[in-house]
């Protein structure tokens, strides 16, 4: 029997590396207490037993106080909380109105309507931290408002400005935002604050959807899209007093998406000077960065399939650009770029993978080869320089794989310093000086919350890491969590490693014979991360299936990060293709461990894994019993324009198309499928569940259809009950065909 430990604190792994709050002792429990037993109706109601996760943490400008959006009462409506680096102790600063929440609405429809739209709703949306130092603005519903430590948030403007997207300017002593597509700014030297509209592109269909301040405040930048020639496609609403069509701008792959161009502004108004990127209107923008002088622009480009990338030096003064670095690989399929100045001006750091996986280097503004900064056999997956200006943080999983950790890298290169050396997923923001990160940190066992951690000083230093929020809730430790282990098997066509999470059952006993599931399938699914996803809320039902004696496995799947640029290629104009052979190859891998039966293996995704599970079922018929495919991307030509970037062009490819979509190859089914889909869905379309739902019908096979009427693509992310009523129709198909009498 393997043991799994009964896990009894969210900061267990804080308390093992020595943390100096009391508050993270863990609490004595009697041995013969039993463990609460976990339902999906209690995993999917609020409070969450997890806690609410903290967000969107920001450092003030003089680096000494955390503004973060979190709620302590495991509730979805967050507001804002502030904490001071020398004490950490979280301070709440809004109270923003909630919206009503019957107590008791028992089979009240307009009650009940009411508590899922209470449910749902986040509270604050952004923050950031005013030019003054000392306001925060923020976002609700919409709205922007201002707040002074101590005293009543207050609307911004004199009517009250709404926006998204707030970015701030010190030395302009203004803000800019986003309204219906329009950039505003306003500004904030003075106590009146008035709005004015700085571009406005004046044409349906035409917004603009990102921007940045120059350095010194006199000019905003901005990419502007276009997508009047998009098709628009009608989502049927059926919950209208009448059913009616919404239309909603919707391009399959081949079909035109929004062309983009950049342009520059001074704040003071003016004419737009509008840049020539060269390539086409459709190649996509990743990022634009202004220099440290803010004379120039640099832009981070490719081709709309992402196999040629451009990094452009831009001039504003006349628009023209300069191609600074090149790279073209024919068989890239991710683009996990990131790119910025270097603090001196002379040249920019950058990720790339032209060697194994995605690392970072220095290219000169004088031309010649790129300088490595980082190397070895593992990635980057993200970077950023601080404000100071004298140091790189990375985040990579150097020493081991599942692990996402925080180094310190010299502006030169060299030596790395590990700066997080507990195992698991931390998600930093470095303060303006460099000398602090706020970091939302989980592992397997522990939920998110948020640290301030020093990245100066000797690693036994009181002050090297301070826990700031305790999200979950004490029932918390009433119940048993089950530790994942790692796990590595090779795809059984040509030997390529493979990685998977295992789930065990509590009481785990290696001699007896146990159903599997496979999923939620997915890539970049196998992460010493709270629940390996953090995009879903798959933690809860992966632990109810592994205490109702389940063996649950992820897999990373071809496609995945973080093992190589040769193992994300696999994925090439192979959607359904060898991922789903690593899927078939982890059923082999837990039959030839001998505690899985082999007769009693189920798998289910949604989305993308929806489209794993249908074909793992169409092309591995005798391998699983049951699967369950929620949103399922069953006809991969209706797919977004960005599935062009692994698939190509379907004029150019249909072949590939075809062979990649599963509603095509429905006959093969010997097993019995669930679908899942919401009907408001605009990313994979209804539709195509109902035309395979009526194709397995007319071949004869066994298929069950969950429909979802209110939810969009994201069917367990919005309204609890549609979530616990989904995930309920889940276990009971497993329990039919997979549990202990099948």
């Amino acid at each position: 029997m393997i043991p799994y430990p009964r896990v009894l604190s969210s900061c267990l792994v804080a308390c093992a590396l020595a943390c100096p709050l009391p508050v993270c002792a863990i609490d004595k429990v009697e041995a013969t207490k039993p463990p609460r037993a976990m339902t999906i109706e209690r995993l999917y109601s609020l409070p969450w037993v997890i806690g609410t996760a903290p967000e969107n943490p920001q450092w003030s400008p003089d680096s000494r106080r955390l503004a973060f959006l979190w709620n302590n009462e495991g509730t979805n409506f967050r507001d804002i909380w502030i904490t001071d680096v020398a004490d950490g102790k979280p301070v709440r600063l809004t109270a923003m109105p909630r919206p009503q929440n019957p107590a008791s609405p028992g089979t009240d429809i307009a009650q009940l309507e009411q508590v899922a739209r209470a449910e749902s709703d986040r509270g604050i949306s952004e923050l950031l931290w005013a030019p003054d130092g000392r306001h925060l603005v923020f976002s609700l519903h919409g709205s922007l408002y201002q707040v002074l430590p101590g005293q009543t948030a207050q609307p911004l403007g004199n009517t009250g400005a709404h926006g998204s997207d707030i970015a701030a300017s010190a030395r302009a002593r203004a803000i800019a935002y986003l309204s219906d597509g329009d950039l505003w700014l306003m500004d904030f030297k003075s106590a009146k604050r008035v709005a004015r509209k700085i571009r406005s592109p004046g044409k349906q269909d035409v917004s603009i959807e990102s921007f940045a301040w120059s350095g010194d405040g006199t000019h905003l930048a901005f990419v502007e899209a276009d997508a009047s020639n998009v098709p628009t496609r009608g989502i049927p609403d059926y919950l209208a007093d009448e059913a009616r069509l919404v239309g909603t701008k919707r391009a399959f792959p081949g079909e035109p998406s929004p062309s983009r161009r950049v342009g520059v502004i001074a704040t003071s108004g003016g004419d737009v000077q509008w840049m020539d990127l060269g390539g086409s209107p459709l190649d996509p923008i990743f990022s634009l960065r202004w220099s440290p002088d803010s004379r120039h622009l640099l832009a981070d480009t490719s081709d709309l399939y992402i196999k040629h990338r451009r990094l452009l030096i831009l001039d504003p003064a006349d628009g023209k650009s300069r191609l600074l670095l090149q790279e073209t690989d024919p068989r890239n399929v991710t683009a996990e770029w990131w790119a910025d100045w270097a603090p001196d001006g002379d040249g920019i750091y950058f990720s790339s993978d032209r060697d194994n996986d995605y690392h970072i280097y220095r290219q000169a503004l004088t031309g010649g080869e790129p300088t490595p900064i980082t190397s070895g056999d593992w990635a980057v997956f993200s970077a950023s320089l601080s404000s100071a200006g004298d140091s790189l943080f990375v985040v990579s999983n150097e020493g081991n794989a599942e692990s996402r950790r925080v180094y310190r890298v010299p502006l030169a290169g060299g030596a790395t310093r590990l700066l997080t050396p507990a195992q698991g997923a931390h998600h930093p923001v470095v303060s303006p000086d460099g000398r602090y990160l706020a970091d939302v940190y989980s592992n397997d066992v522990t939920p998110p919350d948020l640290h301030i951690q020093s990245t100066v000083g000797a690693s036994a230093s009181p002050m090297r890491r301070r826990q700031v929020t305790h999200s979950p809730l004490a029932e918390f430790n009433d119940y048993h969590w089950v530790a994942p282990k790692y796990v590595v098997f090779k795809n059984i066509n040509d030997g390529t490693p493979v990685h998977g999470r295992l789930t065990l059952p509590p009481d785990f006993d290696r001699a007896k014979k146990y159903p599997a599931i496979l999923g939620s399938v997915y890539s970049n699914s196998v992460h010493n991360e709270w629940g390996g996803r953090v995009y879903h809320p798959t933690w809860a039902i992966d632990q109810f299936l592994a205490q109702q004696g389940y063996v649950v496995m992820n897999v990373d799947i071809s496609g995945s990060s973080g093992y190589g640029k040769a193992f994300r290629q696999r994925i090439g104009q192979d959607y359904g293709g060898v991922d789903v052979d690593d899927l078939y190859s982890a059923t082999r891998y837990l039959a030839a461990e001998g505690f899985v039966d082999p007769a009693r293996i189920g798998i289910w995704g949604s989305s993308y894994g929806g489209l794993l599970t249908t074909m793992s079922m169409f092309r591995y018929p005798d391998a699983y019993r049951a699967g369950v495919a929620a949103a399922p991307a069953t006809n991969v030509f209706h797919a977004m324009t960005g599935e062009m970037q692994t698939m190509m062009a379907p004029q150019d490819h249909p072949a590939q198309y075809a062979k990649s979509s599963p509603y095509l190859r429905s006959g093969e089914l010997k097993g019995h499928l669930m679908l899942i889909h919401g009907m408001r869905d605009s990313i994979v379309l209804f539709k195509d569940s109902v035309t395979l739902s009526q194709r397995l019908i007319l071949q004869g096979k066994d298929v069950d259809f969950v429909v979802l009427p209110d939810a969009p693509h994201g069917w367990d992310t919005k309204g609890l009950a549609q979530t616990r009523h989904a995930f309920r129709k889940l276990y009971e198909h497993f329990q039919r065909y997979l549990g202990p009498t099948p």
